[in-house]
């Protein structure tokens, strides 16, 4: 009878969380008709509607001509990057599988690093020694730190997201890689200001409302060898992450989810909100420049991490508790 008595409790908890949900997306997120295509704002005014219809509502938004007057558009091809940058040396994460900061046989795997040329790493991704796969993911201002010799190409503190954000980003990161490289369902507390230089990059969103119905569970964690083999890392703590299919959460994501799939293409720049779930495809040999933003720790931040607490607190640990 206790049994009975505390599940019940717990679908009354989940039904009550599923309606809490529900409001606060149409409150807070309110994108139920799908992802707009805005145009770069420059006045005072477009600055400003800018914020209010799509940053202080955490909702997210593709925006054309941010990089109109970058070299980049026009230059980036393979002999132009091979020339500029071919000698430099960058950071490659290499997996067998293209599944880097994801759940792998039971473990959070990190990928295995390794500092090459750009010029090697462009050879390998055009013709494959073997079936390892290879992207250049390094964050935390990669852009600055090994891509430096691009900068003139690109706007690296674009004056209409300064505007609108009131700082400069925190940084500014470079990605390239293999049509089978995937990055699993997560989430960052950054505003992020993603452009597409070439190729294509398909964006998987859920909305932080939608937390109740995105299940996290504690994995160890272990890192591929350089031949793909999986070490587990013995000195780091277990991590949370997302307990849904990690090639593609829509496969067993929960009904009462609300997905948004959004194609970025070349010249394209998504406005993806801090605390927005995604997940990343991309086609082969895209390239993108991030720009990330420090999170404005406002209202909305406050209702999403009661939404995480209650989550995490009531519906995963009971579950797990009522198990034992």
């Amino acid at each position: 009878e206790l049994i009975q008595y505390a599940h019940a409790i717990m679908n009354t908890v989940q039904e009550s969380l599923a309606n809490v949900s529900e409001e606060l997306f149409l409150f807070c997120s309110g994108c139920g008709k799908g992802i707009e295509t805005v145009p770069r704002p420059v006045t005072d005014a477009e600055i400003n509607s800018f914020y209010r219809q799509y940053v202080a509502k955490n909702i997210p938004v593709k925006i054309s001509g941010c990089t109109d007057d970058w070299e980049a558009l026009r230059k980036w091809d393979d002999e132009y990057l091979r020339d500029k940058i071919g000698n430099s040396k960058v950071t490659v994460a290499i997996t067998p599988n293209g599944m880097a900061d994801a759940i792998c046989d039971g473990y959070f795997t990190l990928p295995h690093e390794q500092t090459t040329t750009f010029g090697e790493f462009l050879s390998e991704l055009r013709s494959p020694k073997d079936e390892r796969v290879l992207y250049l993911q390094k964050q935390n201002d990669s852009f600055n730190e090994e891509f430096s010799a691009l900068l003139d190409d690109i706007d690296s503190d674009p004056s209409w997201a300064r505007e609108v954000f009131q700082m400069s980003p925190d940084a500014v990161n470079f990605w390239m890689g293999d049509k089978r490289s995937i990055s699993s369902l997560h989430k960052d507390p950054y505003e992020n200001v993603y452009s597409v230089i070439r190729g294509r990059k398909r964006f998987t969103l859920f909305p932080p409302t939608d937390r109740p119905f995105i299940p996290y569970r504690t994995y160890p964690v272990a890192r591929y060898t350089e031949h793909g083999i999986l070490q587990p890392e013995t000195t780091c703590s277990p991590i949370q992450w997302i307990d849904l299919n990690q090639r593609d959460p829509l496969l067993d994501a929960s009904p009462s989810c609300h997905p948004l799939i959004v194609d970025v293409s070349r010249g394209e720049t998504l406005y993806l909100p801090s605390l927005w779930f995604h997940h990343v495809q991309q086609s082969h040999g895209t390239i993108a420049v991030n720009h990330w933003y420090d999170i404005d720790y406002g209202p909305s931040y406050g209702l999403f991490q009661v939404l995480d607490v209650i989550t995490r607190d009531h519906i995963e640990k009971g579950g797990r508790d009522n198990k034992k």
